[in-house]
């Protein structure tokens, strides 16, 4: 069944069975109804927001489970989620606002905007890994530890260099939220990770500009300035998306999606202006132009390059 196929909600399902049947279907509506309120963006198609909502609690239902289940166990709830995924869509879907008026939050420990290729352009890989090979002191030496440095580089490089939650850290290893703040803290001190001075609900971290390809400090700082008169959700939004970039160009038109259509235009216009965060490289019909980040918000070993 295809992660987009819609079909009116409920017409032509009849449930059968119950027990643990039933728990199944309604463990997976809790699932989707969780990754569908989430506060990271989802694409404006049908299609490829079914496909991401259900890449979504597959993530969670391995993160969650794996290890505690048996595998037969495992795929039979991966079946629940294929059999049940066209009823329960069409009725969460419902539930939502259109995608360009949804909140302008952004999470990427569960990489949406940040996708696989633009989070390892994001980050730079060897720096990263020559940072946790001698962080290996502080990560845990169990045999059946959760946390080691390859696990830890892949969580962190698909981050993209956006902030990312205690709770997206937590879920990801599996580990207690006490346990999670005590390692994060530890990544803190020694330099790894920054925090986004937040307080309560609205704590961030992310990694340091050490092992990203843009100056992610002075970046958030001067979009913030930019587009300071917009609801200030957006800069942290606007801010996350050109750090995922990698400071590759891209066409505004690919970008525009990702943004809330009330305010995309101005975002460009503002990120564009004379002396602002964007250069034009060049225009081409139907793509719009093309834009970079200027030189310096690149790291110095790039723009040396």
């Amino acid at each position: 069944m295809a992660g987009g196929a819609v079909l009116e909600a409920g017409r032509g399902y009849r449930w059968l069975g119950g027990g643990q049947e039933l728990l199944d279907r309604a463990l997976v509506a809790g699932l989707l109804l969780d990754a569908a309120l989430s506060p990271a963006p989802l694409p404006l198609t049908p299609q490829a927001r079914g496909r991401i909502l259900k890449t979504r609690v597959q993530e969670t239902l391995l993160s969650h489970l794996a290890g505690r289940i048996t595998l037969d166990r495992f795929h039979t709830l991966i079946l629940a989620l294929e059999q049940s995924f066209a009823f329960y869509f069409p009725l969460i879907s419902s539930l939502l606002p259109p995608a360009e008026e949804q909140p302008s939050s952004f999470k990427a420990a569960a990489p949406v905007v940040a996708d696989a290729t633009s989070a390892s352009r994001a980050v730079l890989t060897e720096v990263l890994a020559q940072a946790l090979e001698r962080l290996q002191k502080i990560l845990p030496h169990r045999p059946q530890r959760k946390l080691t440095g390859p696990k830890l580089q892949d969580f962190l490089s698909r981050t993209g260099g956006a902030w990312f939650r205690l709770k997206d850290f937590q879920e990801h290893f599996a580990m207690d939220r006490k346990t999670a703040w005590e390692y994060v803290q530890k990544f803190v001190d020694a330099g790894l990770l920054v925090h986004n001075q937040g307080r309560a609900a609205a704590v961030r971290y992310g990694l340091a500009d050490d092992f990203l390809q843009v100056r992610a400090g002075s970046l958030r700082r001067e979009v913030a300035q930019a587009i300071s008169a917009l609801p200030s959700p957006l800069a942290p939004l606007v801010a996350d998306l050109l750090i995922a970039g990698g400071g590759e160009p891209f066409w505004e038109e690919e970008w525009r999606p990702f943004l809330p259509a009330a305010y995309s235009r101005e975002i460009i216009n503002r990120l564009t202006a004379a002396g602002a965060i964007l250069e034009v490289v060049c225009c081409r019909d139907g793509q719009g132009r093309l834009l970079r980040l200027k030189k310096r918000l690149l790291q110095s070993t790039l723009t040396e390059s």
